[in-house]
């Protein structure tokens, strides 16, 4: 039975989602995307999204049939224990090596870009120190902050979408589609990880109001993150060029270095850096509550919260054994990416059919 006070409403949970999966826009998967399909990466985010829609939807038809469990509860009775157990492991294992490249990647984001002369460790252990604080906090204080910022990173995001309308280029987004159709195409399937938090999230189905508050709160906040990803990067092209691009680490960054209001006001990405670092220490939040909550469900911890230190301590220490920023981004989580797109694709039909058949079985 759910407790009231550990649910979330609509807008707390459209405004994780939001932050969860739209600040891969500003990360270094948006140089390899570039550097994969040039000017048509926005078409990518399309594509991508498309591909995983049905499988988003086949998994919110078999959670709606379950109202009172998670994704691992519904496959343990529907698989057993063993079946449960190795999924639920595989997935833990997924999301905590993605939790540690990709936070090790905003600590060298923010080293490259705004703290130089910071040691890699401290400030790395400094920003899983927040998260981990805001992990803490539990879910429904997590998702009441989430919504009380979103109002403002709208407006800070707005506002530099429009600075940076005076230095965009419309020609730079032809030809269409950069290296041609089947090249898209096949980057929008090798890219479907980047919609992986609509799946992980359905551990926290129960802990959402109802299922018409997770539906419009899921399709909604997709349908969002699609528009600001598909905007970002388009401007990355049109600002940039996707040849300058493909070989800038950080874009987001940059893009915030180049406006300024006027010849008066100028060097205002500490305004914006404000913002995005709320973003994403809300977004490692999250994941460090989620890699718990997976750690507890395979081992069988029903106070999965009291994991959470280990588990901060462990992606911090994943996180430091990459030597630089290649080996972090470019080989770990193209490996994430190539194995976990699978999962996503195909455990969702495969449940639902699964349980079907235990259905018409049963009368």
């Amino acid at each position: 039975m759910k407790v009231e006070k550990d649910l979330i409403g609509i807008r707390e949970f459209f405004s994780v989602i939001v932050f969860m999966i739209s600040t891969k826009a500003t990360d270094m998967t948006t140089t390899r995307l570039f550097e994969d399909t040039f000017n048509a990466a926005w078409m990518v985010i399309i594509g991508s999204f498309v591909i995983i829609l049905p499988s988003i939807i086949v998994l919110n038809l078999v959670l709606k049939k379950h109202q009172t469990k998670n994704l691992l509860e519904i496959l343990q009775l529907a698989m057993g224990r063993p079946v449960a157990f190795g999924i639920g492991f595989i997935l833990f294992l997924f999301l905590l090596v993605n939790t540690s490249v990709e936070s090790r990647s905003y600590a060298d984001q923010l080293i490259t870009m705004n703290f130089p002369k910071t040691p890699l460790f401290i400030l790395y252990f400094a920003f899983l120190l927040f998260c981990l604080w805001g992990a803490k906090k539990g879910w429904e204080a997590l998702g009441s902050v989430a919504w009380m910022i979103f109002p403002y990173v709208t407006i800070a995001l707005g506002i530099l979408v429009f600075l940076l309308a005076k230095d965009a280029y419309l020609n730079r987004i032809f030809p269409l589609f950069g290296p041609g159709k089947w090249e898209v195409t096949k980057a929008s399937f090798n890219y479907v990880t980047i919609y992986a938090e609509a799946f992980y999230i359905a551990m926290l189905y129960p802990f959402v109001k109802d299922h018409k508050t997770y539906t419009r709160g899921l399709f909604g906040s997709l349908a969002y993150t699609v528009l600001i990803m598909v905007i970002l990067y388009l401007f990355y092209t049109l600002v940039f060029d996707y040849r300058s691009v493909g070989k800038i680490t950080y874009p987001f960054n940059e893009a915030t270095r180049l406006v300024s209001i006027g010849r008066v006001i100028t060097n205002i990405e500490t305004f914006f850096l404000t913002f995005w670092l709320l973003v994403i220490i809300v977004k490692f939040a999250v994941y460090l509550y989620l890699v718990s909550m997976l750690f507890g469900f395979v081992f069988n911890i029903k106070e999965f919260e009291h994991t959470l230190i280990p588990i901060t301590i462990l992606v911090l220490l994943l996180g430091m054994i990459p030597t630089n920023q290649i080996d972090n981004i470019f080989i770990f989580k193209e490996k994430i990416m190539m194995f976990s797109k699978y999962i996503f694709l195909l455990l969702p039909p495969f449940l639902w059919l699964i349980l079907k058949v235990k259905a018409v079985r049963n009368g």
